[in-house]
């Protein structure tokens, strides 16, 4: 199959792509980088624009993989009713395929996510691992964890030479540090769970890092990425509060707040997420992590700053 030298990256100016792409180029690969709008060009990235939910867009990755060896797809719909998902996640992927096929490319190392696991399976305060169910597509937790099944379920059955499936947790740098798992935000004021429980992070370097030594080794395998070290849900609350907010934090016990999911059942499609039982057991209700460490892969472990102040 030959080196890697040349990478297609999708969803390049997303928070994940910017951080891909300089991993790519840090490690000496050129870089086809796919995004809505093209940029100007800089050295060892060539940008082209493409819109993944039109069929046009098939034609453009086609003649854009040229004299590339792999693609790292990471275009998704984030939020959205499930037409949005569908649109981009699954018809994107879809089209990425496609391509990749016309053009002779064998290897694909998609971006997953850690919400495909079906928490309902995991009891409270117990362990999510490797070996937990994904959620079933057809009667899924949320249009969002549907559509990242759908979408590994399309690259794992493509018949590709090679597929890495990673499936990171929440990530994070400095910058990003706020997720649906430490509440709800209101305002000044957070209302978080009561419970001190570890948190499923993931640094963006480490992602990153994970993403290109998965296509430069042409890892065959589906790895869920989270940190060595997890933060507890505190310390990443307590992160946020030194540039000023939350300014208080409230907490609730969980089994309020699911008790009053389950009242809601019936009507609970038009609340937020954590309103609808399925979506906070995923996001609040106490459980460890018991991922095994990825093979293959000798990826970075970044201190955060809760650790360096701990």
């Amino acid at each position: 199959m030959g080196a890697v030298n040349r990478v297609l990256i999708t969803g390049a100016s997303g928070f994940i792509g910017r951080a891909t792409v300089d991993a790519a180029l840090g490690a000496g690969l050129e870089v086809v980088a796919v995004q809505r709008r093209g940029g100007a060009d800089r050295t060892g990235v060539t940008y082209v624009s493409a819109d993944l939910t039109v069929q046009d867009s098939v034609e453009v990755l086609t003649t854009a993989l040229t004299g590339c060896s792999a693609v790292i797809h990471l275009a998704a719909a984030m939020s959205g009713d499930p037409e949005d998902h569908a649109r981009l996640t699954v018809g994107g992927t879809e089209r990425v395929i496609s391509a990749m096929k016309r053009a002779g490319v064998g290897h694909l190392a998609l971006v997953s996510s850690l919400a495909v696991y079906d928490t309902s399976q995991v009891a409270i305060g117990g362990e999510l691992t490797d070996t937990t169910p994904i959620v079933n597509p057809t009667n899924p937790r949320d249009a969002y964890s549907a559509a990242k099944a759908r979408q590994e379920s399309l690259a794992l059955t493509a018949g590709f030479d090679t597929v890495a499936v990673l499936r990171p947790g929440i990530v994070y740098d400095a910058q990003h540090l706020w997720n649906a798992h430490l509440g709800l935000g209101l305002g000044p004021c957070l209302f978080r769970a009561g419970s001190d429980d570890p948190l499923p992070m993931c640094h963006i370097q480490r992602c990153a890092a994970a993403l290109v030594q998965a296509t430069l080794n042409r890892v065959h395998d589906t790895i869920t990425l989270v940190d060595p070290r997890l933060p507890t849900r505190g310390d990443v609350i307590a992160e946020l509060q030194k540039a000023g907010w939350p300014k208080l934090v409230l907490p609730f016990p969980w089994q309020l707040v699911a008790g009053i999911a389950r009242l809601l059942g019936p009507i609970s499609s038009s609340f937020p997420g954590l309103f609808r039982a399925p979506v906070l057991r995923q996001r609040l209700l106490p459980m460890t992590y018991g991922f095994a460490p990825p093979k293959g892969l000798d990826l970075p472990d970044p201190a955060p700053a809760w650790e360096a102040t701990a």
